[in-house]
């Protein structure tokens, strides 16, 4: 397996999950290069309709992506970069989840994989790299 390449937010994930996607993406997935973090994993499970779908999502997850922990000062870096948006005026684009997704990534120095453009607006006071999951 590859280090990782790419933390994926839950936009990303949904949108990696369907079929055309999921072909298109079927090289970095097999190869390890995506990763999910805590917070990503709640959002995905609380799609789940019940308990038996909660464990093939939870499955799910641990077969095709890996797994980036979010560290300490996670949370101070997710305020530091609401204030950086609050200085321009951009800080409604992006809520605390999408916050955190960042932070993670940016601390582990991967690439945002998503399909949610407020990472792009978190990227113009960050620097770090973004990618959409449509841009194949």
């Amino acid at each position: 397996m590859s280090p990782a390449l790419y933390l994926i937010d839950t936009s990303g994930l949904f949108r990696i999950l369907q079929d055309t996607l999921r072909q298109a993406w079927s090289d970095q997935l097999t190869a390890g290069v995506i990763a999910a973090c805590p917070v990503v994993e709640l959002e995905f499970l609380y799609s789940a309709r019940s308990l038996a779908d909660r464990l093939d999502k939870q499955r799910l997850l641990r077969d095709l992506f890996r797994w980036v922990p979010m560290s300490d000062g996670i949370w101070e870096r997710s305020a530091e970069i609401q204030q950086l948006l609050t200085d321009t005026g951009a800080h409604r684009s992006a809520g605390a989840v999408d916050l955190l997704i960042a932070a993670t990534a940016e601390r582990a120095r991967l690439t945002v994989l998503c399909d949610d453009r407020d990472f792009k607006t978190i990227a113009k006071v960050t620097g770090q790299p973004v990618k959409l999951v449509t841009d194949i």
